[in-house]
């Protein structure tokens, strides 16, 4: 699927089916575990947007959208809905910067 498709778009059809093996559990709690800590890192990049570059804002979605991909291949697609939510705020900051730096060149 194309890599622009929205978060919640890419999970149709995409997540497999949860393993009932006790591994496969402990993969997916790593992961859920993973994504939190990546949420808890850049919930707020609205606020922090201004610090980052686009190559760092385009870098973070692109990890946004690793988790997520990753996620719905393991059969726990549902449970990173916080990850389509950053992953739209990621989208908003990229305007945001893209924004500033408009009026920046516009003032020079």
């Amino acid at each position: 699927m194309e890599r622009t498709t929205p978060g919640r778009d890419r999970c149709i059809n995409t997540a497999g089916s949860p393993s009932p093996d006790r591994m496969a559990r402990m993969d997916r709690m790593d992961l859920l575990k993973e994504i939190k800590a990546f949420v808890r890192e850049y919930g707020d990049i609205l606020a922090r947007y201004h610090k980052y570059t686009m190559d760092e804002l385009d870098r973070i979605e692109e990890e946004c959208r690793g988790l997520h991909d990753e996620a719905c291949s393991r059969g726990a697609c549902g449970t990173a809905g916080e990850l389509v939510e950053l992953e739209y705020l990621i989208g908003q900051a990229k305007a945001m910067k893209a924004r500033r730096m408009g009026e920046k060149r516009a003032l020079e």
